[in-house]
């Protein structure tokens, strides 16, 4: 007896593609056959997914975004109409064209989970030109989708207006369920810090417009006791570190990882407070709820969270951390030493953790997640 299988389509190298990760397991803890279709620019190895098929296309690190979206749209269309499949799974904007095609010409549905609100992409939001191209773009294809997904409320809410649509359902980028290390230096140890310092972490993409100079800059005024460590990648680094230098913190500030998601727990275990502080360039980023938000309850660790509609949701609903301004580099500063001083509201907020992180977690709504395909 032949099985469903669902095929996944992300543009993505997926060595950070958690929300894909958990879709690909609950689909397969269910009894489907899954296959994971990403890119690569390099041979490089992929850790964290042995236990899920998957293949990557092959770009070019020297060629325009725009050229190896147009490869990565006529590579994936021809692996597509290869594959024996029930449904295809559109991860974001990118792949819709290909999947799209591929489902007309097999008469197969796919489903669309919009990891993000386009209409508000700081990517976009200042070029008029490519804002109307991804606009005109996801307009054709999300109407002839058979379910459409998304990450939060406000957003599907929006997409639900915009385009008309019947429902959008959510599915919030909640964790999968871990057990919590004993182990609570291994941060320390990993980057030769001081055991009675207390670690200070953000954790994610180092981005333009993220907000991580903000956060930096108000680190000079953190107490002396406490350190900053950033856990990621990306192509703000070497100007961030330059940026501790120059006002006199180089010391102070640390920089770690990347780390396989399946490995990322051991080391925000290590975190005294978690900052998830994004700064709103646009709605995509105000109606967010990032999976480090949820990854700083799970490893029960109190958070200072930017006052928007989902973070401020689930932090104050949740009492697990303060909400703030993401602007104000003053009340940052003084928000993580309140944390650092105030032992009463700090067990408070942990003891909350510790509660909420047993709820929100993605084997419990992963089951409504995968009867969408039937």
């Amino acid at each position: 007896m032949n099985r469903n299988k669902i095929i996944f389509a992300v543009f993505d190298t997926l060595h950070h593609e958690y929300r894909g990760y958990k879709v690909a397991h609950s689909f397969q803890k269910f009894g489907f056959d899954v296959k994971v279709i990403g890119i690569r620019y390099e041979n490089d190895q992929l850790k964290g997914w042995d236990d899920i098929e998957y293949s990557r296309v092959r770009l070019f690190k020297n060629l325009p975004l725009v050229l190896n979206m147009m490869i990565f749209w006529i590579k994936l269309f021809f692996i597509l109409i290869r594959e024996k499949c029930t449904v295809f799974y559109s991860h974001d904007i990118f792949p819709l064209l290909p999947v799209f095609f591929a489902s007309k010409l097999k008469r197969k549905p796919y489903i669309y989970d919009a990891h993000e609100f386009w209409h508000g992409n700081s990517q976009i939001e200042n070029r008029p030109i490519a804002k109307k191209f991804w606009i005109s773009y996801e307009r054709i294809f999300i109407k002839a989708a058979k379910k459409v997904i998304t990450v939060s409320e406000p957003i599907a809410r929006e997409l639900e207006q915009i385009y008309g649509l019947e429902e959008v359902r959510v599915f919030t980028n909640l964790p999968l369920k871990k057990e919590i290390p004993d182990n609570k230096d291994l941060l320390h140890e990993t980057l030769g810090i001081d055991k009675n310092k207390r670690i200070v972490l953000y954790q994610g993409h180092f981005l333009v417009n993220n907000g991580l100079d903000g956060i930096i800059r108000s680190f000079v005024n953190v107490d002396e006791g406490a350190v900053l460590v950033l856990i990621g990648d990306g192509s703000e680094k070497s100007r961030l570190k330059d940026l501790a230098a120059k006002l006199g913190i180089g010391h102070r500030v640390y920089f770690a990882g990347p780390f396989p998601h399946s490995e990322l727990i051991n080391y925000t275990v290590c975190a005294y407070v978690g900052l998830c502080l994004i700064k709103n360039f646009g709605k995509s980023y105000y109606y967010s709820a990032p999976n480090k938000m949820f990854e700083l309850i799970q490893a029960q660790v109190p958070q200072i969270a930017s006052d928007f509609p989902e973070m401020s949701r689930y932090v104050k609903g949740y009492l697990v951390g303060e909400v703030i301004d993401p602007d104000n580099e003053e009340n940052i500063a003084e928000t993580i030493n309140d944390l650092l001083n105030d032992d009463k509201k700090y067990s408070s907020y942990k003891s909350n953790c510790i509660k909420a992180g047993s709820e929100l977690v993605w084997e419990n709504i992963e089951d409504e997640l995968v009867k969408i395909a039937y």
